[in-house]
């Protein structure tokens, strides 16, 4: 039996990996995707820029259906750039742009790169943070929600 908890965590590092410039993106940020805690991920001295981080999130409340819960899983995509106060917007809204246009639902079509018994996505509003604290990186943070439709498994 497939877990598509993780199926869909998976397809979304997956399906954000393939931002590239090469593929008609603004950033190559796809190559540099990885999950986990933003603030951790952000201390590996070896951290290459643009970044996208694939961080879990609270999920919003399931809905009872019949022998089945659709459940919307939470994830908060965060990505950053390394860049000054002074001349971070131009480089975190590119890559904005292509986080955006990457995960966009078609109105009425299963994305085709989401696993069988995800029936879609939602996308949040996206929130810039300039550079603070130290980090050299400007964010943006944006929120999902993968519908995953559990079923209840028959007695084998």
């Amino acid at each position: 039996m497939i877990n598509l908890l993780t199926a869909g965590r998976k397809a979304l590092i997956e399906r954000l990996s393939t931002i590239s410039v090469s593929s008609g993106y603004l950033t190559p940020a796809g190559a540099n995707t990885r999950s986990g805690w933003f603030n951790e991920v952000i201390k590996d001295r070896s951290v290459a820029f643009p970044l996208i981080v694939v961080q879990k999130a609270k999920g919003l409340a399931p809905v009872a259906g019949p022998h089945a819960l659709k459940v919307f899983s939470g994830f908060n995509i965060v990505g950053a750039v390394q860049a000054g106060i002074d001349d971070y917007e131009d480089a975190v809204e590119a890559l904005e742009h292509d986080l955006l246009q990457c995960l966009m639902p078609t109105q009425g079509v299963l994305p085709g790169w989401l696993p069988r018994g995800i029936s879609g996505i939602t996308v949040g509003a996206p929130e810039i943070f300039p550079p603070s604290e130290g980090v050299t990186a400007a964010t943006v943070l944006i929120p999902v929600h993968l519908h995953t439709i559990i079923q209840v498994q028959p007695n084998a």
